[in-house]
């Protein structure tokens, strides 16, 4: 494509091609055609020719580090980058090149700031007339620099990138929404959720027309030239909310979160800050402080620890083993586990002879730590591992080292070893739940099931000893210390009570939001009181706040709205009020109550509770001429999860004569059967053809015939069926 000598040189110059490379517009043109036949190799070595030719030329130095960047030579493109901004320090495009050298490299503190300079100098070129405002390389750029922010965690760095987009309105507006939803999908953390805004002086302050020319420079997204601004102004406007909050918004903005963490702080501490505005303060710090050190301590650590078998040479050895596993075997804590050769031989490793399951001696047996037996090998004895999280290996150790006759060593991966926080830990807790022997009897309608009374029992396990531990466990969001001894400091209180609000607000379960409440009575916290607001949105009430609302007093669209948006921010208890809330209005529309039905069902822990909402559900469907191939699809897995063996047989013929043509409800289905540990694909082609393009078949329904897992055939005439659900 021939180059316009009248457009701004493809270097950052700011200067026109005819006024600055007019001697190089053939040889951009041919670089052109590389680049758009995908010939980036070529175009590179191209390049590299032409800069030995003509050293120090922008344009050249600018594609030169941009192809690189395209071929993933990152060492090569930060070399690059690196001399092209020596040789043009005011170059917009040379500072943009550094920021994403910088941010590939996680160097985000310096990204951020080369990138704020090269907003700064693109606006200081079209203020002498020396080119455009903003290039569409330097929009290019932005858009690269949020993507590397969201995934390594800088979360305001991101949305501020995207929000001087928007405001600026560079790129399609398509374009902007795309780089908003990956910051969203980024996994934010709750505290980060809520948007904060730039704070206006108070009053008729001393320091107001200072304050004024700071703020003036963040609206113009001067953002290094703002904080320096407001970081002047501490030693006079100490006890300003407004000062430390405008520090703490620009130095997210700018990837500085350890010092955007200590403005919250200082927000928070002050006296004039309302309560629940000073633990939300509370909470964005110790999320950004997260953010500057994910590995901060204490972390309960992986462990994995080895011990020598004592077992004689040769064929005895290999009966000595199976004789230890034949006593794992008949021990009350030890269960064997599955595991998978393949993964260990694909790797180059060695798989071990069984694989076990090491329980406590509690009831219900908590799982501790994951036992790996290895036989004799060329160049090792054989041995044992014991795997896990170091606390639970270290209860584990005693019992283990006492069955086997060995000692373990200790761990030698120490901090190397990854790490998880102790919340995680004390949630992520597995029990062993014991099924019944026999099958169980079909469930009346109404009852529970068996595998809802189990489910139970391990959601009550991992409750209560999350109840139990947690209050007295230190965690890296307190500095170390436990829950009890934070609440002893008020600023340590509200630590303490970010960390349950935000557990409360954001738990995916309604049992665990219930948990994090019941927090507030174990450490004597006072509840949350509630918040009377007629218009939530309107008022701008922190989302964070929502499931405190008396939702009744809410008019129709404004709880329409907080159910909308506390669902799309993972604000899960505020949905699943509001949803309650608008079920029950007497002026909510079906599509009202179909949306709300659809949270609840969602959220629902009980399979009786699923199939009355699912049952509410189809009254709707029917109302709005919807299609309930989902809903049956929905009601299918609950019913084989608790056993119903007719109802299941029912849905299946329903699924197979009205929706087998349908692909979206043959995905769902498919999803539905492999969860189930269904083999669809093996089941097509025992039927004697290829599975339809959607990837599922719909089994006939065949009269007191059931297919359950790893039976080639039904059984034998009059022999009793049961349906097979997951263990």
């Amino acid at each position: 494509m021939a180059i316009d000598t009248y457009a701004p040189c493809p270097g950052g110059t700011g200067k026109k091609i005819k006024f600055c490379c007019a001697d190089l517009v053939g040889d951009l043109e041919q670089l052109d055609r590389l680049v758009e036949g995908d010939q980036i190799s070529a175009a590179l070595d191209q390049v590299k020719r032409l800069e030995e030719k003509t050293p120090g030329r922008a344009c050249l130095m600018a594609t030169r580090t941009k192809l690189e960047l395209a071929s993933k030579r990152y060492a090569e493109a930060s070399a690059s980058s690196r001399a092209f901004l020596d040789a043009f320090p005011d170059n917009p495009l040379a500072l943009g090149h550094a920021a994403v050298t910088d941010a590939i490299a996680g160097r985000m503190q310096e990204a951020a700031a080369a990138f704020d300079q090269a907003r700064e100098r693109a606006r200081h070129q079209a203020a002498g007339g020396e080119g455009p405002d903003i290039s569409a390389e330097l929009v290019r750029i932005a858009a690269t620099l949020v993507q590397a922010a969201a995934q390594l965690g800088h979360v305001g760095f991101a949305q501020g990138i995207v929000d001087w987009l928007t405001d600026a309105t560079l790129g399609s507006e398509d374009e902007r929404r795309l780089l908003a939803s990956i910051v969203g999908s980024s996994g934010v953390p709750p505290a980060l959720r809520t948007r904060v805004r730039l704070e206006e002086a108070p009053g008729d302050s001393p320091w107001r027309p200072d304050f004024d020319t700071a703020l003036e420079a963040a609206h113009a997204w001067r953002l290094s030239k703002a904080l320096t601004t407001f970081r002047s102004l501490k030693g006079v406007a100490g006890e300003s909310r407004e000062l430390f909050t405008n520090i703490a918004v620009i130095c997210e903005m700018l990837a500085r979160p350890f010092e955007a963490s200590e403005a919250w702080v200082a927000v928070a501490r002050l006296q004039d800050v309302p309560h629940d505005d000073a633990v939300e303060a509370m909470g964005r710090a110790i999320a950004l402080e997260t953010e500057a050190d994910p590995d901060r301590s204490p972390l309960i650590r992986f462990a994995s620890r080895a011990a020598a078998l004592a077992v004689p040479l040769g064929e005895e050895g290999t009966t000595a083993i199976e004789l230890l596993e034949d006593k794992l075997r008949h021990v009350g804590n030890c269960d064997p586990a599955p595991f998978d050769r393949t993964q260990w031989v694909s790797r180059g490793a060695v798989p071990p002879r069984s694989a076990w399951r090491i329980y406590d001696d509690k009831s219900p047996a908590r799982l501790l730590a994951t036992l790996l037996i290895f036989g004799r090998q060329t160049d090792r004895e054989p041995e044992a591992l014991l795997q896990g999280f170091a606390p639970d290996v270290d209860t584990a150790r005693p019992g283990v080292e006492s069955l086997l006759g060995c000692r373990f060593a200790a761990d030698e991966g120490g901090d190397a070893m990854p790490g998880t926080a102790p919340t995680n830990w004390l949630m992520g807790s597995q029990f062993r739940m014991l099924p019944p022997t026999a099958p169980p009897a079909p469930v009346a309608a109404g009852n529970p099931s068996v595998f809802d009374t189990l489910l139970e029992e391990q959601r009550q396990a991992v409750w209560d000893r999350f109840l139990d531990v947690w209050p007295d466990t230190p965690l890296p969001e307190l500095l170390g210390k436990t829950p009890r001894e934070a609440l002893r400091d008020p600023l340590g209180g509200k630590r303490v009570e970010a960390l349950v609000t935000e557990g409360e607000a954001t738990s995916r379960q309604p049992d665990a939001c219930d948990a994090w409440t019941a927090v507030r009575g174990r450490l004597g916290m006072p509840p949350a009181a509630t918040i009377e607001s007629l218009q939530p949105l309107q008022d701008g009430l922190p989302p964070l706040r929502w499931h405190r609302l008396d939702m009744a007093k809410i008019g129709i669209d404004e709880l329409r709205g907080v159910l909308v948006t506390a669902l799309d921010a993972g604000f899960e208890r505020a949905a699943e009020r509001a949803a309650e809330a608008l079920a029950a209005r007497p002026d909510a529309t079906p599509a009202d109550r179909w949306e709300a039905l659809g949270v609840l069902e969602d959220r629902a822990t009980a399979s009786v509770r699923k199939l009355e909402i699912i049952a509410e559900l189809r009254g709707i469907a029917a109302q709005l001429k919807a299609n309930d191939g989902m809903l049956d699809v929905a009601e299918l897995r609950v019913r084989m999860q608790r056993g119903d063996e007719a109802d299941t047989m029912r849905l299946l013929e329903h699924l197979r004569r009205d929706h087998g043509r349908d692909q979206q409800v043959l995905q769902a289905f498919a999803e539905v059967m492999m969860e189930a540990g269904v083999d669809l694909s093996a089941l097509a082609g025992r039927a004697g053809g290829p599975p339809p393009a959607g990837g599922a078949a719909l089994p006939a329904a065949e009269s007191g015939k059931l297919w359950t897992p790893g039976g080639e055939k039904p059984g034998p005439a009059g022999e009793k069926k049961v349906i097979w659900t997951p263990n």
